[in-house]
């Protein structure tokens, strides 16, 4: 596959190769993903984001599991080679993978959760970090939960939090205010006022309100 000037028009055909993954024919199914692997490897970093994520995020409402295993470790792949681009997009990619993680077909479970962590490890604000394992295993495993907000309140956050963080945090301090025990609850509400005081925008934290602010209202 050649990138440069064939890159507009090599791009699109994602979408078909990862269609192919699906084919009944073995060698079919390999030449597709050994495409979807080139393509992705010859794109301009500029095009993860406007072209390659859309066609993947795509990719996994397909009622095929192959595919969405493939699109799943083509996301995986776009986090390993061009960080910087997939950072920004997790307030996307978060809800998007995750509900991938408790699909029938083990291959999708581990494709997806391998993919949550490829993609939180883009993520830039070093205080966080060393919770990221810890973070990813609460979203596969909910009874993980409290072990990570535990973390997640040792942690002394110094710079600044922005969407791709609140992104990771948010849908697991979720969970944490749900809990029943009361404890669990003001670790919880620990780490939100902690992290809060660092928020760059308000703009940064509005989409996660609707996730927050209800539980912690009962609280």
């Amino acid at each position: 596959i050649v990138a440069g000037p064939a890159e507009p028009s090599v791009v699109p055909l994602l979408a078909a190769a990862l269609d192919e993954a699906a084919s009944s024919s073995g060698s079919v199914r390999e030449a597709a993903e050994d495409t979807a692997v080139a393509i992705v490897s010859s794109c301009h970093p500029l095009a993860i984001s406007t072209l390659v994520v859309p066609i993947l995020f795509e990719a996994l409402q397909s009622p095929e599991w192959r595919v969405k295993a493939c699109a799943l470790e083509r996301l995986t792949q776009c986090a390993e080679t061009s960080p910087d681009r997939i950072s920004p997009l997790l307030p996307e990619i978060i809800p998007k993978v995750t509900p991938q993680v408790w699909d029938t077909k083990p291959q999708v479970t581990r494709a997806a959760s391998a993919s949550i962590l490829a993609c939180c490890q883009t993520n830039v604000n070093p205080d966080i970090k060393p919770a990221i394992p810890a973070i990813r295993n609460a979203i596969v495993k909910p009874t993980d939960t409290m072990k990570a907000i535990d973390e997640l309140k040792a942690t002394t956050f110094v710079s600044p939090v922005d969407a791709s963080t609140l992104s990771i945090l948010c849908p697991i301090l979720s969970r944490g205010l749900k809990e029943k025990q009361a404890l669990s609850k003001r670790s919880c509400c620990v780490v939100i006022e902690n992290m809060s005081r660092l928020v760059e925008t308000p703009d940064a934290v509005a989409p996660f309100g609707p996730l927050l602010v209800p539980e912690l209202k009962k609280v």
